[in-house]
């Protein structure tokens, strides 16, 4: 039984599942390049964008409660009631995912093998992530939260590349671990009759238990994050993947781990997990300088969004774990913003694989002779290291001046990482950029983005340009 409803809610939770239920019906039209199947994802997750546009102009309250609630009753014993909601912070998030799979969907529309079930296992990716994103209770949080699991793993073991068993392998045994984890914990806070997540922090539960809980939790949610020991299994995926829409799904996946801990973690930590969070940050920031002078010394360019992608997420996780919700927001912008650069810049280096592939093309000056694409790349790369053209610029710095009033030497090496991530990006783009003389005249068969893509990621860069300039004007 449904209790309080939201029209805006409950349509984005259902959408992308109708998505799926019709790109299952649709027919695929292999002479031609846009299928139809195709078309229905396209579609779909414009409609939602909508939706959650809609959503934003209509939220009530913008200091980080939840604007509006769903309730479903599906058992009176035991109680277990289904409990949907949104903020500013979720919607951000909900927002940067469908942008980043439509962009997904434009840098796939040529692709030829399996279209239908690349599609409709994007979809499904799609629905659980956002329903993953609203769910308040422990239920459904943790439904949504193993939910995304089989559209991955189907997307993972199909498009995958590069020892695919291997890699699937690492992948079921890490998020097997996770789900037992947080299952278990989940069973004895639910004992306590803590429906609500906010709640979690207020349960009355004894010291030993509160130790495995807490730690449960810690190891569910930081199995999806790449930080050591759980950075091998993200960073095969991320490397193995050629297709640029799996990319980006396979590239969301730490989000739903950062995201975890965000809702889980209280404002106060609980004495019995203060003692172990220095090492939590410590093992963060060695991660992040590993990965990081890994990225800047690989010339594979997976390599380097995978270093990037990684320092990002753990900067966002130790904002996190800093005793103040102040950040939330800023945090929220910065992903905002962050997870749809990232997917500019895969659909645009797919191209450019692509190019290179067909035409025999060397890895130096490709960008000098193809305008569109040197413009679009150099954009995204410039706003992706911070420079002042989305959201990052700001936001990221008042997430460095909340980690430097909490301590100094942590923050240093932080920023000492992102510097080296942030250069690794920009000596791809220096490595395109300048060509070998003896290579000037085998580049002129190179093709530009086409035009309709281009004008796609012209509306985006713009989105990111306002979002830098007014980051709440969506809001109504």
């Amino acid at each position: 039984m449904i209790g309080q409803t939201n029209i805006f809610l409950l349509l984005m939770m259902l959408i992308p599942f109708l998505g799926t239920l019709f790109a299952l019906i649709s027919k695929e039209n292999p002479s031609k390049n846009t299928n139809n199947v195709l078309s229905v994802g396209i579609f779909t997750t414009v409609i939602n964008l909508a939706v959650i546009y809609m959503a934003f102009r209509s939220i009530e309250n913008v200091d980080g409660d939840i604007s509006f609630v769903t309730n479903i009753s599906w058992l009176e014993t035991p109680k277990i009631e289904f409990v949907f909601g949104a903020d500013v912070f979720s919607l951000l998030l909900i927002a940067a995912v469908h942008c980043a799979i439509l962009l997904g969907f434009v840098g796939v529309r040529s692709n030829t093998y399996r279209p239908k079930t690349l599609v409709v296992f994007s979809m499904l990716f799609l629905g659980t992530i956002t329903n993953y994103l609203l769910s308040y209770d422990l239920f459904s949080f943790y439904i949504f939260f193993e939910a995304m699991l089989l559209p991955l793993f189907m997307l993972v073991g199909i498009f995958g590349n590069i020892r695919k068993q291997d890699i699937l392998y690492r992948f079921f045994i890490y998020n097997l671990a996770g789900a037992v984890c947080l299952f278990a914990a989940l069973c004895i806070l639910f004992n306590q009759h803590n429906v609500i997540i906010q709640s979690i922090g207020e349960a009355e539960i004894s010291y030993k238990l509160q130790f495995f809980v807490w730690g449960a939790i810690f190891i569910a949610f930081l199995s999806r994050i790449p930080i050591w020991p759980f950075h091998y299994w993200i960073s095969s995926i991320n490397t193995a993947l050629d297709n640029p829409l799996v990319f980006i799904i396979a590239n969301l996946m730490p989000l739903t781990g950062v995201y975890g801990l965000i809702r889980f973690f209280p404002l106060t930590a609980p004495n019995v997990i203060k003692p172990y969070l220095i090492a939590l940050e410590t093992i963060s920031i060695i991660s992040m300088l590993v990965v990081a002078l890994i990225g800047y010394s690989n010339k594979d360019i997976r390599y380097k969004i995978f270093s990037y992608s990684t320092v990002c997420y753990i900067l966002y996780l130790l904002g996190t774990l800093l005793p103040t919700d102040t950040l939330l927001t800023n945090i929220g912008f910065s992903l905002f913003a962050w997870i749809i650069i990232v997917a500019a810049i895969e659909i645009i280096l797919a191209h450019l694989d692509k190019e290179k592939q067909c035409n025999n093309l060397p890895e130096c000056g490709i960008l000098c002779n193809i305008k569109r694409t040197s413009f679009a790349l150099s954009f995204f790369i410039l706003a992706a290291v911070g420079m002042p053209l989305s959201s990052i610029f700001l936001n990221n710095m008042l997430i460095f001046a909340g980690l430097l009033k909490f301590n100094l030497k942590m923050t240093i090496f932080i920023m000492l990482a992102m510097v080296l991530s942030s250069l690794s990006l920009l000596q791809y783009l220096f490595y395109l950029r300048y060509p070998q003389a003896q290579n000037l005249n085998t580049q002129a068969c190179a093709r530009d983005i086409s035009a309709p893509v281009f004008i796609l990621l012209l509306l985006t860069m713009l989105l990111l340009f306002v979002s830098f300039i007014n980051p709440s004007w969506y809001i109504g």
